[in-house]
């Protein structure tokens, strides 16, 4: 019988080279034993050095000739792994998750009501709506019992900012009438059971 062909996507940029190439290598290992016949972009002979399109080509090129597509757990993160998965899932390929995505609720919702997805609310962005957005995340977070370290950990931000905009969701909410109506049209998704699909775009 043949082997289902995988296609490895995670990030790559913002990592350094021996990062992102032991957690290729160590995802490639655990699909070779799980039988899968694994596409392992980073050898497909591209400088990683040229320019982002032109590598994304290459991959896409690699991914187009796959069955299904593995995420790496920073994906979300990425836009060339966005990218990719987004092809994947146009096309109808299986998507398989090293680990599920956290909080996908919140985070659809957060896309539908203000248009942030969740790579720029883990993104080091200082602009006012995505911060916004970042404080509504990190609010209804802790609503559900996640710690102040786990949400620091998910977004990329240190404890002390995710405290911060902790301490400042109350005051933007009464000061701040666009971030009031931001986080109620997010609240009302959320409490209305806001159906996210099996694979969205965030």
């Amino acid at each position: 019988m043949q082997k289902k062909k995988i296609y490895i996507s995670g990030q790559i940029s913002g990592l350094t080279r021996p990062e992102y190439v032991a957690n290729f290598l160590e995802a490639a290992r655990l699909l070779n034993a799980q039988g899968y016949d694994v596409v392992n972009p980073l050898f497909n002979g591209v400088d990683r050095s040229q320019p982002w399109h032109e590598h994304m080509k290459a991959d896409i090129k690699l991914l187009l000739d796959c069955e299904a597509i593995y995420m790496l757990p920073n994906w979300e993160v990425s836009n060339g792994a966005t990218l990719e998965r987004e092809i994947a899932k146009a096309l109808g390929l299986t998507i398989v998750y090293e680990r599920q995505p956290k909080h996908r609720d919140i985070k659809h919702a957060i896309y539908t009501a203000m248009s942030v997805p969740f790579k720029v609310i883990a993104a080091d962005s200082r602009e006012r709506w995505h911060v916004f957005a970042r404080m509504i995340y990190a609010h209804h977070c802790k609503k559900r019992g996640v710690t102040t370290q786990e949400i620091a950990e998910e977004t990329r931000h240190d404890t002390s900012t995710i405290h911060y905009y902790l301490r400042r969701y109350e005051s933007e909410y009464k000061y701040t009438r666009e971030f009031r109506a931001a986080a109620e049209k997010v609240a009302t998704l959320l409490s209305k059971k806001l159906t996210t699909p099996s694979d969205v775009s965030l």
